[in-house]
């Protein structure tokens, strides 16, 4: 019995080992995980890109297939004698085009044929021409240069609008072209007190430069005085005698003057140190202005000149003076009175106000309208596009209304140079100018009407004869005039 019991036992431990045995080995054995094979990656998206060039010219690529997103660039070279117009398929006009791709594109390179023009020269008697033309493809730029033989002058072309002898023509169309040389008529050097005074003549007014004028000075003002010899017509005999700002030249050009006088018979020995005095002491008095010599019968204009490189077309001064010359040379007494702005001048001249309004007014308007007619002019307020409404606003706003009080209920004669300080003639007088050329609808009042008639009219008579109205009556109305907005004052102004 004890025997049985421990076999029993025996059997029954070991089956208890072997189980607990297999149990831990079934959980010592880590689970077998199934790996899903990688997708195939898809092929690339390709485009074709199909580049060809029209007659004319050759593009840098024929194109090809490449992959989406690939950026290619395409040259299109023109031919001799062609040139690039643009692209077929694509808007763009530039010679290289870069594209992205994104779908099948394709391209052609356009070209077009180079238009020749023949441009004609022709060259008259009076001068030479830098190129008689030929053959030139369209938009060649060909600079031109006429230059005047001695005894002639340079006055324009034919079949170009400029003043300038050189000139950078673009070639568009067929041109013909001709240089305008002009016989040069030198004032006569021996004439009678009336011969020319108040005629239109036909020879060269007489402009005289000291030596330190340059050249570019000497052309802006000979160009601005042909400007306003075309607008107002040549009054002679007239002498500008021109200086710069050495005062070792003032002698010089004071021997040319009292020269002249002598060779011309206006003085005789014993006059001609005190004239060559006269004219060196006149350049130290004014930088520029009229000196009259009726009494010779010509013309004198004396101007110590700015020499700033930059300042070479004084436009506005040039026909200010001229404007004076025209006045002058329409009163044709040699009589002088005394005036009531205590001024001593020749019978008829008229109130300062005017005169120098006159000289203001004209010299902003001219320019001004012969721009407007197509007229190549270098005057900064045109090149700065400052119009006659412009300028007139700034004198009404900046020189007027501030000094109205300094000078209430003026007199017209009492607007002198005295006053120029306050109540200038200058800013005040080409205002009321500009008044009465609005008044009776022509500005060309004061030079063709006012001034011929006042040798037969006095200057009261003319001026009413001209404007409808007194001297009272003016100024009456001008005062109320210049106590209107500055809008309403503005609309009698020409919109140039």
């Amino acid at each position: 019995m004890k025997y049985s019991f421990s076999f029993l036992s025996i059997c029954i431990l070991s089956f208890i080992i072997v189980f607990s045995c297999s149990t831990e080995e079934e959980e010592s054995v880590a689970p077998v995980v199934q790996t899903p094979e990688p997708e195939p990656e898809p092929d690339p998206v390709e485009y074709s890109l199909t580049v060809s060039a029209a007659d004319g010219g050759t593009v840098s690529t024929e194109g090809g297939t490449y992959d989406e997103g690939t950026e290619v660039t395409i040259t299109a070279t023109p031919s001799e004698g062609y040139r690039f117009t643009g692209w077929e398929g694509n808007t763009s006009t530039e010679e290289s085009l870069t594209i992205t791709l994104n779908s099948n594109q394709t391209y052609q390179a356009q070209f077009e044929l180079i238009p020749i023009y023949t441009l004609t020269v022709t060259i008259g008697e009076g001068g030479t021409v830098s190129t008689e033309g030929g053959e030139y493809e369209e938009g060649t730029e060909i600079e031109i240069t006429a230059t005047a033989n001695e005894g002639y002058r340079f006055d324009g072309w034919e079949g170009y609008e400029s003043d300038e002898n050189t000139i950078t023509l673009n070639i568009s169309s067929d041109t013909e072209l001709t240089p305008i040389f002009n016989i040069v008529n030198l004032s006569p050097t021996n004439y009678g007190v009336d011969e020319y005074w108040g005629k239109i003549v036909e020879f060269e007014p007489d402009i005289i430069f000291a030596d330190d004028i340059p050249e570019l000075n000497r052309e802006g003002l000979l160009g601005t005085i042909n400007l306003a010899l075309e607008y107002y017509g040549n009054y002679g005999p007239t002498e500008w005698y021109i200086i710069g700002d050495n005062e070792d030249n003032y002698s010089s050009l004071g021997k040319i003057f009292a020269d002249r006088r002598l060779e011309r018979n206006q003085i005789n020995e014993d006059e001609y140190e005190w004239n060559r005095q006269d004219i060196i002491n006149d350049f130290n008095t004014s930088p520029v202005g009229l000196y009259g010599r009726r009494g010779d019968g010509y013309h004198l204009v004396l101007w110590k000149i700015d020499l700033n490189p930059e300042w070479y077309f004084p436009v506005d001064i040039t026909v200010h003076e001229y404007t004076h010359i025209v006045q002058s040379a329409n009163l044709f007494t040699k009589d002088e009175e005394d005036r009531p702005d205590g001024d001593r001048r020749r019978i008829g001249w008229g109130p300062i106000f005017f005169s120098e309004g006159t000289a203001v007014y004209y010299a902003e308007y001219i320019p001004r309208l012969l721009a407007n007619q197509g007229k190549t002019i270098d005057w900064p307020p045109l090149n700065n596009r400052v119009s006659l409404n412009d300028k007139m606003k700034e004198f009404m706003l900046e020189d007027i209304q501030p000094n109205l009080d300094s000078c209430p209920n003026f007199n017209i004669w009492e607007v002198n140079y005295s006053t120029r300080e306050t109540c200038s003639p200058y800013r005040f007088g080409a205002w009321g100018v500009a008044y009465l050329l609005d008044k009776v609808n022509d500005q060309d009042a004061f030079w063709k009407t006012l001034w011929p008639n006042i040798d037969e009219m006095g200057w009261d008579g003319a001026f009413e004869f001209t404007f409808g109205i007194t001297m009272e009556q003016f100024n009456q109305e001008f005062l109320e005039f210049l106590e209107l907005p500055i809008e309403q004052q503005l609309e009698i102004i020409p919109d140039i």
